[in-house]
């Protein structure tokens, strides 16, 4: 699912990739000198980010037997893009996915309960640096939820159930706290790959940007579904899919700024897929694929979140396996994808930090990964002309994080 190569299921060991070569073309100065150096920009100082909390998810139960989170992280983000843990909010098992309401104002966790119990759903009001439980937790209607989704509108809550395969929609109320589900379905896939392909499991669900739609990744059957959404009632019904190879396990998504355009991160593909979007139809079409390896590695990986910047001129992704985090630069009206760099995202060796998610600031400057067996956040400085990746601080010690979100 999305388990450190080298502890778990599915992805491979670092021996599985060149680790000569991943040193020459990451440049061995990237890995020696990766400790913050206190940088500011050739013009002066360096731009201050837009977000000013983070959230830190992950695994309060630490997986592989690693140390756990205490709960979920509420920290500071300084001038120069570093983070300040600042309190834990308690009381929440394996927050390892969040997210925010449309306005900002409440942000909503998973709780991946383990043993393939039924997951949970917890709702609070942010007020500063404190959060405030909103209602009882609600039932995720599956095991093993990972992700979460708000509708624009902020009346549901969707989430990805993993190991069930169930997709669930929780109504929101007016003061943000949950209803119990009043969708629930299930996909029923599978694909080649012996375990981490047995069955479906939906990793991601992302809404169209008119809201109309629902798209869902599912890395167990190959394909990404795409749903009519009925905003009144909450209810799914499928509207058609994608199959985007055989084993390549989709994980995430993004649309392009003009939304005819959406980006898949393959999880057993090592590889972004651009595809089309009718956004008349639901309909989506391949158009191009692009590794996230650089030339010459041998590509067994798994890439994890994807993001663009506000333009649409650069993708963003991690590698785990290799441990890096990449900038690609978007050409041909969006349709394709050319790798900048690979930057690593700390100075252990590949293979021992698994960077299971990214988060990109609004202001397009500063990208933080989560680095769930490396147990650190890393920030990176990203030059929104060259997409460049500079590291703008010290990986922050973390247990087990699975997730940052950026307020």
């Amino acid at each position: 699912m999305n388990r450190p190569s080298r502890l778990g299921e599915g992805a491979p060991a670092p021996s599985s990739y060149d680790r000569r070569g991943f040193l020459a073309l990451a440049g061995a100065g990237a890995l020696a000198g990766i400790g913050w150096t206190g940088m500011s920009t050739a013009a002066g100082e360096a731009p201050r980010p837009d977000a000013r909390h983070a959230y830190i998810g992950g695994f309060t139960i630490g997986e592989y037997g690693l140390p756990g989170l205490p709960g979920i992280g509420i920290a500071a983000v300084r001038a120069d893009g570093r983070l300040d843990v600042r309190r834990w909010q308690r009381g929440i098992e394996n927050p390892s996915f969040l997210t925010l309401s449309p306005d900002g104002a409440r942000l909503y966790a998973v709780s991946q309960l383990p043993d393939g119990a039924t997951g949970a759903v917890h709702a609070y009001r942010i007020d500063g640096d404190r959060l405030h439980p909103l209602g009882s937790p609600r039932s995720s209607a599956g095991a093993a939820p990972v992700h979460l989704a708000v509708h624009p509108e902020g009346r549901f809550l969707l989430t990805a159930n993993y190991d069930s395969g169930h997709i669930a929609v929780l109504p929101v109320a007016a003061d943000g706290s949950l209803g119990e589900a009043v969708t629930v379905v299930r996909h029923d896939g599978r694909g080649p790959h012996p375990e981490e392909q047995r069955g479906p499991h939906p990793h991601m669900i992302a809404f169209d940007p008119a809201g109309r739609r629902v798209l869902v990744p599912d890395k167990g059957d190959d394909h990404v579904h795409v749903y009519d959404f009925d905003s009144a009632t909450g209810g799914l019904r499928p509207a058609g899919r994608v199959r985007l190879g055989s084993g390549i396990g989709p994980r995430h998504l993004v649309f392009h700024p003009r939304g005819d355009l959406a980006y898949v991160t393959n999880e057993l593909g090592h590889t972004v897929t651009v595809l089309s979007y009718d956004a008349g139809t639901g309909e989506l079409r391949p158009v191009s694929h692009a590794s996230v390896a650089p030339p010459g590695i041998n590509p067994r990986n798994a890439p994890s979140a994807v993001h663009l910047t506000r333009d649409g001129g650069l993708l963003i992704t991690a590698d785990r396996g290799l441990d890096t985090v990449e900038s690609f630069r978007v050409g041909n009206a969006g349709r394709s994808l050319a790798l900048i760099e690979s930057q690593p995202v700390s100075a252990k060796a590949p293979g021992t930090c698994w960077p299971r998610d990214v988060a990109l600031d609004a202001s397009d400057r500063y990208v933080y990964t989560a680095n769930q067996a490396g147990q650190s956040v890393s920030a990176f400085r990203l030059d929104p002309a060259t997409g460049r990746l500079t590291p703008a601080a010290p990986p922050l010690s973390v247990p087990s994080p699975s997730c940052v979100l950026l307020r």
